[in-house]
């Protein structure tokens, strides 16, 4: 098969997974207005810290998928206090307790029936409008410089550059935590927590295909590529992890609780990237150079190197739920089942894998503009392990 009608089916696979500009723009209305809600003095008693609204996760980084099997989207955002809060001035359990309040207040005001549900880290709250969104809010402060210059000095040492170490190591932040042990008392100790940081590393790697990011910027208009939102730079990137992403979520349908976590396959992902312009490129790269180390941290947090995000791997929960084991065999499969469905030559077939390996139904004018209307059929594809992978530059 030509390279080109094999890049086809995955861009059609991304696009149908993919949500709507309209969405993210509804999405970015949610927090828009809470954040407007939370800094009116009238309205808001934590208006006075300068609270500043903004997401976290797939809604940042432009990774988000069409909600599978269910019909509410995730909307992870981080609600920090600018002004007048720090660790020596409250406890987590103080600052968590006067956003839930403002919070609950809101929700009454905009009417929204399902109750404020606490959890560890944040707050959820449940928008049941024409698009139904889960806001998960997690309170922050801006944590202390004696931790921004440790984290810094991290990152070096991991090999990312002293001047994007500096820049991201600033925006870290201390997020509350009800199972941390001093989570009721006065103390400097808290739970360390970077989401901007990571997104501002993350768009460090998509940045590496310079000259598609600038035809993006040509397309749209702009005089560079940071004047759009996340969500439009469409690179190669994004879309192969939206890809390995629903291959996983269809994988693991029936036992969710076992599958590889989201920020796992995201970061191995963008440590793999090389800045291939074709998705088909990228996915291959990152496919056989995705690994994870031999020793702790597993998987490096890339804006504080000593955070492992595979750190359940290890515990007793883990181990029962098999999650190492669970994430390599899902690894092998992507190869496989990419593979096998960019070698199909037959419209029947792709449609039957597309919805078989990947939970998407492609339209009649997608499939005519990959595979024409011909009833061409081929045998089925021999499986390809890509081996000897080169290791991601963390390890």
């Amino acid at each position: 098969m030509i390279e080109d009608q094999k890049g086809k089916i995955l861009t059609a696979l991304a696009e149908s997974i993919d949500i709507s500009d309209a969405n993210y723009q509804a999405a970015e209305s949610k927090y828009h207005s809470l954040g407007e809600w939370l800094s009116d003095q009238s309205k808001s008693k934590i208006a006075r810290y300068k609270p500043h609204v903004f997401p976290q996760g797939s809604f940042r980084l432009g990774t988000a998928t069409k909600p599978w099997k269910r019909d509410d989207y995730d909307l992870d955002l981080v609600c920090k206090l600018q002004e007048g809060i720090t660790a020596t001035t409250h406890t987590q359990a103080d600052l968590k307790q006067m956003v839930g309040a403002d919070l609950e207040t809101y929700r009454n005001e905009r009417k929204m029936q399902q109750k404020l549900e606490e959890k560890h880290r944040c707050w959820r709250l449940k928008s049941e409008e024409r698009l139904k969104f889960h806001l998960d809010t997690v309170p922050c402060i801006r944590h202390t410089d004696s931790v921004w210059k440790a984290i810094q000095q991290r990152m070096i040492q991991a090999g990312m550059s002293n001047l994007l170490a500096q820049d991201l190591a600033q925006l870290a932040v201390a997020i509350t935590d009800d199972r941390h042990p001093l989570y009721r008392r006065i103390s400097e100790d808290w739970q360390i927590s970077n989401p901007e940081g990571y997104a501002r590393w993350f768009e460090s790697r998509m940045r590496l295909a310079d000259s598609l990011l600038k035809a993006r910027a040509l397309q749209a208009n702009v005089a560079r590529v940071d004047d759009l939102p996340a969500y439009r730079w469409k690179t190669p990137l994004q879309m192969a992890i939206q890809i390995l992403k629903r291959h996983r979520d269809v994988m693991f349908e029936k036992a969710p609780e076992r599958k590889p976590i989201s920020i796992i396959i995201t970061t191995l992902a963008a440590v793999a990237y090389r800045g291939e312009f074709e998705l088909l490129d990228a996915l291959e790269q990152i496919l056989s150079s995705m690994s994870v180390g031999t020793s702790r941290p597993r998987v490096p947090n890339p804006v504080n190197p000593v955070e492992d995000f595979a750190d359940r791997w290890g515990t007793q929960e883990g181990r029962q739920l098999r999650l190492e084991d669970n994430f390599i065999v899902w690894l092998e499969k992507a190869k496989s089942d990419i593979y096998k469905v960019t070698s199909i030559t037959d419209r029947s077939s792709l449609q039957d894998h597309a919805t078989k390996l990947f939970g998407v139904t492609l339209g009649d004018a997608v499939l005519t503009s990959i595979i024409g209307s011909g009833p061409r059929v081929s045998s089925s594809p021999a499986v390809h392990v890509i081996r000897d992978a080169p290791k991601p530059w963390c390890r």
